[in-house]
């Protein structure tokens, strides 16, 4: 199809664009209330009072797949909850922000009790589409942020991961497709989050044969992390045998019954000199 002038429309692309833009605007609508109750200047005195975060990228770089573990930020104590997740051995803790104005509050607070029991990098799961949510995180304990690819324009993604940096956070870009993945290695992202979306009832397979395709494409020295399908012990291996650096294991499978023991497990099994993803340099 041809627009004005002859010249072609490309109607997917303007499609996605403007999905991008919508997704954006609701999100920034949703960060203007937080920042209407506490200025950028308050928050960014309160997150310079903080000891310097701890570093993210290393955290999840390791001989074996790294556990990510996510915490449950309605838990009645989220503080000895990561506590747990800390003893079995977790190299990050996620904390995923709920919608709402109770939502987030309720989260960050929990990011906060979080890095007030541990000493392990917590990362804060709301996507950032402004450098307040940054001086935010920090505030609240975070030392890795998440950036979705498909939330943000090019130029906010390229600003966004290098103003993280600036500010001392590990930017964790989410990519969905390999159009993403294109993206957040032009904007120079060293960590990426690699979440095809779930579009089939057996969602853990639909994952896997994606990942598949996408973790090779990611060049050296990029810290590459999966997410866990319904099968947190098949899909770490999978993931392992992919050459990924860590594994969001979500709080469905750790929250409940023994939390420590079910971190601990992931990470025996990930440990296993089969998996270790030097075990080809050994000579």
């Amino acid at each position: 199809r041809r627009g004005p002038g002859g010249r072609r429309v490309n109607r997917t692309v303007t499609a996605s664009a403007s999905a991008i833009t919508a997704l954006a605007n609701a999100a920034l609508a949703r960060v203007a209330t937080r920042q209407a109750r506490v200025p950028l200047d308050e928050i960014k005195a309160r997150a310079l009072d903080r000891p310097a975060p701890l570093n993210g990228k290393e955290a999840l770089g390791s001989e074996h797949i790294v556990v990510v573990a996510e915490l449950d930020p309605a838990h009645a104590a989220p503080g000895q909850l990561a506590e747990e997740y800390e003893a079995g051995g977790a190299g990050v803790i996620a904390v995923p922000v709920r919608p709402g104005a109770n939502g987030v509050g309720s989260s960050l607070t929990a990011m906060n009790d979080a890095n007030v029991h541990t000493r392990t990098p917590l990362l804060c799961m709301d996507p950032v589409v402004s450098s307040y949510q940054l001086w935010e995180a920090r505030a609240h304990g975070a030392s890795l942020v998440l950036l979705a690819a498909s939330t943000l324009h090019d130029e906010a993604l390229v600003s966004l991961v290098e103003r993280a940096a600036t500010v001392g956070l590990t930017p964790v870009v989410e990519v969905c497709s390999a159009r993403d993945l294109v993206r957040a290695l032009r904007a120079n992202a060293h960590t990426l989050f690699l979440r095809p979306p779930q579009y089939v009832a057996d969602g853990s397979v639909q994952i896997q044969a994606t990942l598949a395709k996408l973790l090779p494409l990611v060049p050296n020295g990029v810290v590459r992390v999966t997410e866990c399908g319904s099968t947190p012990r098949r899909d770490l291996i999978s993931s392992a045998k992919l050459d990924a650096d860590a594994i969001l294991v979500g709080r469905t499978h750790l929250a409940e019954g023994a939390p420590r023991q079910a971190v601990a497990d992931l990470v025996a099994v990930g440990s296993h000199p089969a998996l270790s993803r030097r075990r080809e340099q050994a000579v």
